[in-house]
């Protein structure tokens, strides 16, 4: 099509179709925004005379920013009710917060045992970066090699002899089956950031870890637990109650000292020359 046959209600009916499709919210909202971008450009070059996509609303994106953390309990439970090719998936994803398409595409030549690192390639910001291995990711990773070590990737589909490309559906079952609602395989990535700050890391080196540009992005990734919150409540309450104590005591004190000035009887020395 010409640029100029491009109209916003034809960008409207590109959006709902993509929606329909189950595209999320946020990349077709990303998908607009370089469309922007290429018009602003045309216009620049004197390709086009108007944007039509200014004219389009994009999708609000609250739904994708809410807050889910899974609690360690159901990380035991979520684990228990996993298909055993499932198990080690969710295993690195809480423990590298690498994104599910970087778990899936992971061949063993990204995995070096002995530096116990993974170098994460083709990432959603196109640069590489580096995540170490933990002891418990170790093991695991040990265990899986010993099973297709042979093989290119490391998670691989036995039915198909290549990678999996689509876990949606058992994931969504061993939720079901442990019963954890509102969970997506995202929020693992959530969890892993969240569970870095609760033991203080700082948000330089978690935005390192998940391959952010800015803190400001990490920072989305970084929500309190609930369980978390309360304790924050708690302390404050505790803090409150104390001061309350020690106001309580010095008040108990200086009754004390005004009763003691009232019974003790009054005495006055006197000079005599």
């Amino acid at each position: 099509m010409k640029l100029n046959e491009i109209t916003p209600l034809l960008i409207e009916s590109y959006r709902a179709k993509r929606l329909e499709a189950g595209v999320t919210k946020s990349t077709i909202n990303r998908e607009l925004t370089i469309m922007k971008k290429m018009f602003n450009l045309a216009i620049d070059w004197k390709l086009a005379n108007e944007n039509p996509v200014l004219k389009v609303k994009l999708f609000s994106e609250k739904d994708t920013m809410k807050e889910r953390i899974l609690s360690e309990e159901e990380e035991i439970k979520l684990l228990a009710e996993s298909p055993e090719y499932l198990k080690p998936i969710l295993f690195v994803a809480l423990n590298t917060g690498m994104r599910r398409g970087e778990i899936l595409n992971l061949r063993w030549r990204q995995i070096d045992f002995n530096k116990k690192i993974i170098k994460v390639e083709n990432t959603k910001s196109g640069k590489n970066r580096i995540i170490p291995i933990n002891d418990c990711l170790f093991k695991e990773l040990l265990k899986v090699m010993a099973q297709n070590g042979d093989d290119d990737y490391v998670f691989l589909n036995p039915d198909t002899g290549l990678p999996y490309t689509e876990i949606k559906k058992s994931f969504k079952n061993a939720c079901k089956r442990a019963e954890i609602d509102d969970l997506r395989f995202h929020d693992l990535r959530h969890t892993f950031a969240t569970r870095l700050i609760e033991s203080k890391v700082d948000l330089i080196t978690v935005r390192d870890l998940l391959g952010h540009f800015s803190v400001r992005v990490t920072q989305r990734y970084t929500h309190s637990s609930q369980i978390q919150k309360k304790k924050a409540v708690e302390l404050l309450a505790k803090k409150v109650q104390k001061k309350a104590g020690i106001s309580d005591e010095m008040s108990r004190i200086c009754h004390i000292k005004e009763e003691e000035k009232v019974e003790k009887p009054a005495t006055r020395s006197f000079l005599i020359n």
